[in-house]
């Protein structure tokens, strides 16, 4: 049975401790998470409220091989993610599976914890990134690329936030930023077109990522977020995804991966006084979603963060509006429940507010403030585009999600109180037979 030890940064402490062990079966894959006694007895937390929330040091939480490839969930986002993987076999000159990837990856992984020996993670350092860049391109081509110490350990897998575009941390100004670059075939703009939605996000009180981008050189860019789990002075705050959250059951298409999920889910995570506070905002991200047209909204661009002690919403870090025209947007996760058995997943005006009732908002409310996010969509973005610096393109290749967006809006504004009322429950007819 392979072992490795599992370590997490506790509160604002720089240097990180023990809390448990990780295991794993070579020969069927499945594995086990077990406590540290010390770390229980010195009052550790569990570290998450659903999979490892037993807290027990002789007892090991027995994970199955199809459950993240036998690795708890919250220590899984801790690794890196497809570009990740990627870059790690290249390394190794064999597929990593789960736990060579946590093992072999930097220190660098999304929250506080980390598996493996800490010696042998190699710190992060101030680099260029147009270096980064022309690595990263030639790393994707699965070329080699001239030999650079500081671009060899950045380049190592890391952060598994968001999706599986090329990425990187890096320190700017000694502050950890994720450096998002696109991918082959992407836009070159692209980098301007997430900056943007998030920056207008923000606007709208949708807590949002600090972002930037960083122009480059061939007309490319990159995306630049501010990390918000880590904290001045080496700290971490713990993180799990909206995967983890879901369970293993939402990593293929089910009832388990759907919003409606999320937001049942939210309530025993966040033990709120007001149990409806994280579910509100979960709607408002919905709203925002469907209304910039970003469909890739999958359980790994959510997440949950802990502060003071208490899991709630991270901010919001992953957007990437659509830059093709639409007739109409899915998204990646139902949100709405039609009726008993069925549920969708499409955006209208009518499916949001009727959506609203299970995130804990009135559809009076609900139509108001879809209204407003959609008007603030429209308000914000050029001004958004104008303060990014953006090239001059831009505004037209963004266009498919402003077009969008007001399309949503002239429906919102067409609804009355008697379309998003909700349906009267039929009362059930009956007679009396002798």
């Amino acid at each position: 049975m392979r072992q490795a030890p599992v370590w997490a940064w506790i509160g604002d402490e720089a240097a990180p401790q023990r809390v448990g062990t990780l295991f794993r079966d070579e020969a069927s894959g499945a594995g086990a998470f077990q406590y540290d006694e010390a770390y229980l007895k010195a009052g550790g937390r569990a570290l998450d409220p659903g999979e490892l929330r037993h807290r027990d040091a002789r007892h090991p939480k027995k994970i199955k091989a199809a459950d993240r490839e036998g690795v708890p969930g919250i220590i899984a986002d801790a690794g890196p993610d497809t570009w990740g993987r990627r870059v790690l076999a290249q390394d190794l000159g064999f597929e990593p599976n789960a736990m060579d990837a946590l093992e072999f990856s930097a220190d660098d992984g999304a929250g506080n914890l980390v598996v493996g020996d800490l010696a042998r993670k190699p710190p992060l350092e101030l680099l260029d990134l147009e270096v980064l860049a022309e690595a990263i391109s030639r790393r994707q081509d699965g070329l080699p690329y001239e030999p650079n110490k500081m671009v060899d350990q950045v380049l190592s897998p890391d952060t598994a936030l968001g999706g599986a575009k090329p990425k990187a941390t890096t320190l700017i100004e000694g502050v950890p930023w994720i450096a998002k670059f696109p991918e082959k075939g992407d836009p070159y703009n692209l980098p301007y077109y997430e900056a943007a939605a998030l920056r207008v996000a923000a606007r709208l009180g949708i807590e949002a990522a600090d972002v930037s981008v960083h122009p480059l050189p061939q007309g490319r860019s990159v995306l630049l977020v501010k990390r918000f789990d880590r904290l001045p002075g080496g700290g971490r705050l713990p993180l799990a995804s909206g995967l983890t959250v879901l369970g293993s059951a939402a990593q293929g298409v089910g009832p388990a991966r759907r919003y409606l999920k999320l937001a049942q889910e939210l309530s025993s995570w966040t033990r709120e006084t007001s149990p409806y506070r994280s579910k509100a905002q979960l709607w408002d991200r919905i709203v925002f979603n469907g209304l910039v047209g970003n469909i890739d909204d999958h359980p790994r661009n959510h997440a949950l963060i802990m502060r003071e002690g208490r899991w709630q919403l991270s901010p919001l870090f992953d957007v990437v509006p659509t830059y093709i025209p639409r007739t109409q947007v899915a998204l990646a996760m139902p949100f709405l429940a039609e009726s008993a058995t069925r549920v969708s997943a499409m955006v209208s005006a009518n499916n949001l507010v009727r959506a609203a009732p299970s995130y804990g908002l009135l559809p009076e409310k609900a139509l108001a403030r879809l209204i407003e996010l959609a008007e603030g969509v429209l308000y914000h973005w050029p001004e958004v585009l104008a303060d990014l610096g953006t090239p001059a393109a831009v505004t037209e290749e963004t266009r498919p999600a402003i077009d969008w967006a007001r399309h949503v809006l002239k429906e919102a504004q067409a609804l009355t109180l008697e379309d998003i009322a909700p349906p009267k429950a039929k009362r059930q007819s009956w007679r009396w037979q002798p």
